[in-house]
């Protein structure tokens, strides 16, 4: 197999790293700008290390170092079988980027973006033989996460989308695949739980590091403003245009209109810059966090029962997709017998009354003991 990489920034490294580990057969073509020398050393050097400490054997050692390729010319694609895009979130540039792709490579070549901001079928839009073009969304970094969407179209072929799903799982990740409005949905679930946060810090009037202290204990990983802090003001901070989901709309543009305001203030773009910032020009209260990890949980358990409840595919994947990318220190399911039915119910109408968003109207208790119980 010849696979082609699109960018060689984070994400691209990232891609091609899991792939040139788990794909001892495939040979990879890495278009970059200014591909460097430094590159191919890098790259040579942690074969080497691997060689060195016997991860490889010599004979896979010589095998993979003539594995690869850097190039800045988008003709050494041509016999690519697949070719994954991860190059910055511009629709112009991957448009043209693609154009030139199509006219270079078989038809037969899955053309993937990895675009977690973009409508997919903007970013496709003119080229040829549309049923291999569809998003193929890895999260960052790539080797903490399980699971990768695949964000297809209507014209997304199933053979092409079971060629997806196969190199998917080849790099031992689980594929989700998503559809129309659910395009990007767990960037989506994310940038509405940040949304929440952000409710719940102004209902509560405390600080942002107060909030996040309160809700920590919910989280393995990071709370939600410590996924701001990483992912950085300026992305999450992007217009929700391309979301779609009716139900979480008014969150993700409450969302949006809190990090442009911060910016406008402002609060560096970057990542790793939030919440320094926030903690240098926003005193604690001491107000009480108290309700913090209810009101949270009852958000998040109340968006999951609600896509599950819209979702044709595998439920359970998308399910366990979910608690991956929240990194929950529970099962969802521990969490609703801990609370109970009543009080986050309770939770979500408290929030419905003060912001009118759809987000908060919920389901019955048999549909959520069908998910939860």
């Amino acid at each position: 197999m010849n696979i082609g990489i699109i960018g060689y920034g984070k994400m691209g490294k990232e891609i091609f790293s899991l792939f040139f580990d788990k794909l001892p057969d495939a040979n990879f073509r890495i278009y970059d700008i200014a591909p460097s020398e430094k590159n191919t050393a890098d790259v040579l050097k942690t074969l080497g290390k691997s060689l060195k400490r016997k991860k490889i054997t010599e004979e896979q050692y010589e095998s993979k170092k003539d594995s690869f390729l850097f190039t800045d010319s988008i003709s050494d694609m041509k016999d690519c079988d697949i070719v994954i895009e991860a190059i910055f979130e511009d629709v112009k540039v991957k448009q043209d980027t693609f154009r030139q792709l199509a006219e270079t490579v078989s038809e037969n070549c899955l053309l993937l973006t990895n675009t977690s901001t973009l409508k997919i079928s903007d970013v496709f839009e003119g080229i040829p033989h549309r049923e291999r073009c569809f998003g193929l969304h890895f999260f960052y970094p790539v080797k903490l996460s399980g699971y990768v969407e695949l964000n297809i179209l209507p014209d997304s072929s199933p053979e092409a989308v079971s060629k997806a799903k196969a190199l998917v799982e080849a790099g031992g990740k689980r594929p989700v695949v998503l559809e129309g409005c659910y395009h990007i949905y767990l960037n989506q679930l994310l940038s509405c739980m940040v949304g929440h946060a952000i409710i719940m810090k102004e209902m509560a009037g405390v600080s942002v590091k107060e909030m996040n202290k309160a809700l920590a204990p919910l989280f393995s990983l990071a709370p939600p403003f410590d996924i701001l802090d990483s992912v950085g003001v300026g992305l999450m901070g992007k217009s929700p245009e391309n979301f779609n989901i009716p139900r979480c709309r008014q969150l993700q543009d409450k969302c949006y209109e809190v990090l442009q305001k911060w910016t406008a203030e402002g609060c560096p773009q970057g990542p790793l810059a939030f919440l320094d910032h926030m903690a240098e020009n926003e005193a604690d209260t001491g107000n009480s966090c108290e309700n913090a990890e209810i009101d949270m949980m009852a958000y998040l358990l109340n968006e999951t029962v609600n896509t599950l409840e819209d979702y044709s595919g595998d439920k359970e994947v998308l399910f366990e997709a979910v608690c991956d990318t929240l990194g929950l220190a529970e099962k969802a399911s521990y969490y609703y017998n801990e609370f109970g039915a009543d009080a986050l119910f309770s939770a979500l109408d408290k929030y419905k009354e003060a912001t009118g968003f759809t987000s908060y109207d919920h389901k019955d208790k048999t549909v959520w003991d069908g998910y939860l119980g």
